[in-house]
């Protein structure tokens, strides 16, 4: 049986290529540039399909053995200022990018069983200080908006008996990639602070976990619909800053104020001070196990 991912290159999709080595099903991927692709994977490339996502639906001609479509492909948001050209991208890369890729799997005539599509915890918008499950009302804005097309796009293969799983991911914390990456140098330097009051609750989730989140969304026929993937217990911003210059070893007593982001950002400094407790109810509910469920044994993983 073969799985077939896309978003491959990205920091999830390496995380999963390094896990697949345990499963005894063979992992295939897409990439725009195959032969670079293969190049940055070395010797544990797996098998490359050349595809421009933006351009044409996937190729017909996929293994007829294909038995799950993991769904990662996406413009990263956080990377560079909220343009009228980056927000196109960001929009493209989600929403046709999985347009293509379902037409494609249609066009094949070799339906797998499942499809793991990732979305995002802003499909919620700025929740306040609600407590929020999958079954919590979708929200508005830029974000929600590409997130609700993203989540329908994939549900075109529901309609053909395919199970569907819409991941909404929380930030990704891990070593070497992720919202991670960008955070640490800057409280390394004693720069680092809440953001703005502070108050707004934090949905994040270590790497790990998403990708036993992601495989276990594959195995378990149970699952279905959106699947918050986010640690249990969500933080406030001023917990999540404490706690990150506090393992660092620096003070981060400055408060960072919306119009500083808005410089280096534009408009995506606005959904850093929207307020999400997201809370992953359905991968509790059916049993998933979290490797690390609290923020301080996170990042004393991480950071040693």
């Amino acid at each position: 049986m073969t799985t077939l991912l896309t978003g491959g290159t990205g920091f999830v999709g390496r995380q999963i290529m390094k896990a697949w080595h345990a499963r005894s099903s063979e992992l295939i991927t897409c990439s725009r540039d195959a032969e670079r692709a293969r190049k940055a994977f070395g010797s544990s490339a797996p098998r490359i399909i050349a595809w421009d996502p933006l351009k044409q639906p996937l190729d017909s001609n996929l293994p007829t053995s294909l038995s799950a479509v993991i769904n990662l492909m996406g413009e990263s948001i956080a990377d560079g200022r909220w343009t009228a050209a980056k927000k196109k991208r960001i929009v493209e890369s989600r929403v046709v990018g999985t347009r293509n890729l379902v037409t494609g799997i249609l066009n094949s005539n070799c339906l797998p069983s499942v499809l793991v599509s990732a979305s995002a915890v802003g499909i919620y918008g700025n929740c306040g200080e609600d407590i929020v499950s999958e079954k919590h009302a979708l929200g508005t804005g830029f974000l929600a908006d590409v997130c609700q097309q993203w989540e329908a796009e994939a549900n075109r293969l529901g309609e053909h008996g395919v199970r569907v799983v819409n991941l909404r991911i929380g930030i990704v914390l891990g070593a070497d990639g992720g919202a991670l990456e960008k955070m640490e140098p800057i409280f390394r330097w004693g720069v680092g602070g809440r953001l703005g009051s502070g108050k707004q609750w934090v949905p994040w989730i270590h790497v790990d976990d998403l990708v036993r989140l992601i495989l276990w969304s594959v195995d378990q026929p149970v699952i279905q619909g959106p699947v918050n993937a986010t640690a249990p217990n969500p933080v406030r911003n001023s917990e999540l800053t404490a706690e990150l210059a506090r393992r660092v070893g620096r003070p981060a007593w400055l408060p960072v104020p919306k119009f500083t982001l808005r410089l280096a950002f534009g408009e995506f400094a606005n959904s850093l001070f929207d307020s999400q407790r997201v809370v992953p109810e359905i991968a509790v509910r059916h049993g998933f196990r979290y490797e690390f469920p609290e923020l301080r044994e996170t990042f004393e993983d991480l950071l040693r």
